[in-house]
């Protein structure tokens, strides 16, 4: 009975919710007045549900105050629960397309897919299992499902939800099932006929309908060995016994669900409304309250980004109070480390500086050509009558001024020094006589430094 207890506890502002089982004819309610923890059945008669859409149901609204004054419960809270005479459930194959686009499908084709569809309905859907195409459908009036919201408002209730009596009648099958193997039945025996739901993984998966009493026992006796999990009744007494009297002499056993109130198990409607609020889907939603959903879903939507936005502000206010006061640390330190800092790159600097005049001086010296070289190679070549009375070098130019007997033996020797290339006359040979008398040939020659193929020269690298 936790099912029933829950309805009791709202909070956090929560309304408590009361389970209603509705039919054409009759309102089932289960709940627990204040002060006792003992759960009630309060039944009534109700009239036909006028035609109008936005009339009000007078029965209706009369019995739910009536709830409220039994309950004690104002501003409430319903589960509703609508019996087979009020709402349609059958599997159905379905293209595969988008859960909106089948609701739009399937309610505007509703005669197509359900015996009972008269006017306008409202549809609900589930997946039975990982077959998209295959679907547990209900549907119900759409003028029917406006007229119980308005005549619940008149009544000082709200509606929570709608949902078939077999979505209600499931979640039991799930609450007495607990711990056993995936697959569960319930058959529920009532005046009019047999409702076969089975269940896998705690999803609706097949609602069957059966004639009354023992009429189709084979099929159901069939159905139910096909499925296999453990199977439960519900439902009159009187036909749930001779139910299950005739399946066990077909091999299929079913049991009674244990620790469940008889008040509960003996009545189909009671049981509808007593596990309501727990039901499992398929929910019938009208387009007012789906409206209605999509614009608190925008409220809460804006709140959370309004939310969001003005914490994204105070980070950023933190982020940078935190980023200033780190960069106020680091200042303060720098401010200290300056100094020392300051007497660091002086010394640097100066280091610097000698290295790079260092570096010239070290450039410079492999650049520059050995002349001691050179001019050993002239004098080692030059003819012994010969003598040098000048030598000047700049970049790669060599000249030479001399006197000898024989210039042009000056031209052949320096031609074979080792270190020299394209020996050439600077100015015409010209002849004197030296102070003993005897007689010269002044001259005076260029010629440029070989290269090696580093390109450095002869005697010095550049």
């Amino acid at each position: 009975m936790a099912a029933v207890v829950k309805w009791r506890g709202g909070s956090g502002g929560q309304r408590t919710r009361v389970g209603v089982a509705l039919s054409g004819t009759s309102l089932c309610a289960v709940f627990a007045p204040l002060g006792e923890s003992r759960p009630r059945v309060w039944r009534t008669t109700l009239g036909v549900p006028p035609n109008d859409a936005s009339a009000l149901w007078s029965e209706l609204v009369d019995a739910l105050r009536a709830i409220a004054t039994a309950s004690g419960i104002q501003n409430g809270a319903l589960a509703i629960a609508l019996m087979p005479s009020l709402a349609e459930v059958r599997s159905v194959q379905v293209p595969p397309i988008g859960d909106e686009a089948l609701q739009q499908l399937l309610a505007r084709n509703a005669g197509k897919y359900f015996v009972t569809a008269r006017g306008a309905q409202i549809v609900g859907t589930v997946p039975r299992g990982s077959d998209a195409t295959s679907r547990v459908v209900v549907a119900a009036s759409s003028r029917l499902l406006n007229v119980v919201h308005k005549s619940a408002e008149a009544a000082g209730w709200s509606v929570h939800a709608i949902h078939p009596a077999e979505a209600a009648w499931g979640a039991a099958i799930v609450e007495w099932a607990k711990g056993s193997e995936n697959a569960a039945q319930l058959l529920v025996a009532r005046a009019e006929h047999v409702e076969l739901l089975q269940l896998e993984r705690g999803q609706l998966t097949i609602v069957r309908r059966f004639r009354s009493g023992t009429i189709d026992i084979e099929r159901i006796a069939e159905a139910c060995s096909t499925q296999g999990g453990a199977l439960m009744l519900a439902g009159s007494p009187g036909p749930r016994s001779e139910l299950s009297s005739a399946l066990a002499s077909r091999g299929v056993a079913a049991r009674t669900p244990a620790g469940t109130s008889a008040d509960l198990v003996d009545d189909a409607d009671a049981l509808a409304a007593a596990y309501a609020d727990t039901a499992l889907a398929p929910t019938l939603v009208t387009d007012t309250v789906r409206a209605a959903r999509a614009r608190r879903a925008r409220t809460f939507t804006t709140r959370v980004a309004v939310a969001a936005g003005m914490l994204l502000l105070i980070a950023g206010a933190l982020q940078l109070w935190d980023v200033r006061r780190e960069l106020a640390v680091v200042r303060a330190e720098r401010d200290m480390l300056r100094p020392q800092l300051s007497t660091t790159l002086v010394g640097r600097t100066t280091v610097e500086t000698a290295f790079r005049q260092l570096a010239v001086l070290a450039e410079a010296g492999r650049d520059a050509p050995q002349w001691s070289v050179v001019i050993g190679g002239i004098s080692a070549e030059l003819p012994f009558e010969s003598y040098l009375t000048g030598f000047r070098g700049r970049a790669d130019t060599v000249g030479i001024d001399g006197l000898s007997l024989y210039a042009a033996r000056v031209f052949d020797a320096v031609e074979a020094v080792p270190q020299l290339h394209s020996v050439r006359a600077s100015a015409p040979v010209r002849r004197e006589t030296s102070a003993d008398g005897e007689a010269l040939e002044r001259f005076q020659l260029t010629a440029l430094l070989k290269r090696t193929s580093g390109d450095s020269i002869i005697g010095g690298s550049r």
